[in-house]
């Protein structure tokens, strides 16, 4: 028997290799398929369980209606109501200074300060007061000769009115004029004599000193600066919010008491200072009005006036807010809204009227009613009806609290 061809040979191998693979994909694919019906007929089944959602615990507190007295918090620094530079009025030379015309000393009005070399001007006075004495003379002769002049008119004018240049009158308006003139002068000599002695106008501290014995002084030229230690004031900001809430008497004045406090070496002082006029022009750069008050002496304290270019706190008194309810301020969300804790520990939403806000707390007008619940607590994604949990602090009766 004759052998086949080699081409048909490796044809027909080719041909049942093709064969036996397309038998072994189609095993695969079976197998694959059971096994992926068999497990997903007898799968695991999760139990389903109902968790119950957890009730946040919450702090609230309770409204009450009442009176609140506005009390507007700020600062300043004490400042002097009455500063002075003393100069010198006549040119001379300083002879002699007081010991206390130093920087930081303490004078009282009329103490004398400095003295200037005066001699010249005592002889200026001298020589006015002779003048003076001469007019005067001037005048008795001159009034003593309008007289004589009179009466012999009277004896041979027969009646008629008689020339002024004949009665003297003009020598005698010249010669009054020149005790006038003569009388100033004397004045004034008295004065430049007296402009020699530099006195404290008020009691008052030195702030700076510019002489010294031996210097020539010129008028005009600075002797001292000086400001008063116990007549101060201060300027206190109030931003246009509190503006509205200062209280003002019929005719429109500032009132109220106002308390000032400041630590001098770790001890904490009080003093008192009352209103005295307004600032009528609005801060531009920081949108306030300025108060300046002045500061009241505090009896029996080692510091009866703070000490000038201190910064102190200040608290304004002022109007009073009726029938207003005072809650914390964080417990205001988005500027007006409160949550509401309803009488089955549900939460509700509400906008409310804030007239005031401070630092700690929110003053409401309208809008919450008296023993309304506020919720306190920060709640994530809050939705009205939500259930909450009052903590016990808050849920304890008043007399337990």
């Amino acid at each position: 028997m004759t052998p086949p061809p080699p081409a048909l040979e490796t044809e027909r191998r080719t041909a049942v290799h093709a064969v036996v693979t397309f038998v072994a994909i189609l095993g695969v694919l079976g197998l694959a398929i059971t096994v992926a019906v068999f497990m997903f007929i007898n799968k695991r089944v999760a139990k389903q369980e109902d968790k119950p959602r957890p009730i946040p615990t919450v702090a609230v507190t309770t409204v009450e209606l009442s009176s609140h007295p506005v009390t507007i918090s700020t600062q300043g620094i004490i400042e002097s109501r009455r500063e002075s530079t003393l100069s010198a009025e006549v040119a001379g030379r300083v002879v002699e200074i007081s010991p206390n015309l130093k920087r930081g000393a303490v004078v009282q009005s009329g103490e004398t300060l400095a003295r200037l070399d005066d001699a010249d001007y005592q002889a200026a006075r001298a020589r006015a007061e002779s003048i003076l004495a001469d007019a005067e003379l001037a005048l008795a002769q001159e009034e003593a000769r309008t007289e004589q002049a009179r009466l012999d008119w009277e004896k041979l004018g027969r009646g008629a009115s008689g020339n002024p240049l004949v009665l003297r009158e003009p020598q005698l308006a010249a010669a009054r004029a020149k005790v006038a003139s003569a009388r100033a002068d004397a004045e004034r000599a008295e004065r430049d004599v007296a402009r020699t002695t530099l006195t404290a106008p008020f009691d008052a501290a030195i702030r700076d000193a510019a002489i010294e014995v031996g210097t020539i002084a010129s008028p005009g030229q600075t002797v001292a600066t000086i400001y008063s230690y116990n007549d101060l004031e201060i300027r206190l900001p109030v931003t246009l919010e509190d503006f509205g809430f200062l209280e003002r008497a019929a005719d429109g004045r500032i009132t109220g008491e106002i308390t000032l406090h400041g630590t001098i070496g770790g001890t904490l002082f009080t003093w008192s200072a009352e209103p005295v006029r307004l600032d009528r022009e609005i801060d531009r750069r920081t949108l306030s009005a300025h108060l300046v008050a002045r500061v009241l002496p505090s009896a029996g304290s080692p510091f009866p006036f703070p000490p000038v270019g201190l910064f102190v706190q200040a608290e304004i008194h002022g109007s009073t807010l009726d029938t207003v309810a005072e809650i914390p301020r964080r417990a205001i969300r988005e500027g007006s809204d409160v949550i509401l804790i309803t009488p089955d520990n549900t939460i509700s939403f509400r906008t409310v009227d804030v007239v005031r806000s401070t630092r700690d707390s929110a003053i409401i007008r309208s809008g919450l009613a008296a023993g309304d619940r506020i919720c306190l607590t920060r709640l994530n994604s809050p939705v009205a009806g939500m259930t909450v949990r009052i903590s016990e602090a808050d849920a304890a009766p008043p007399s337990q609290k």
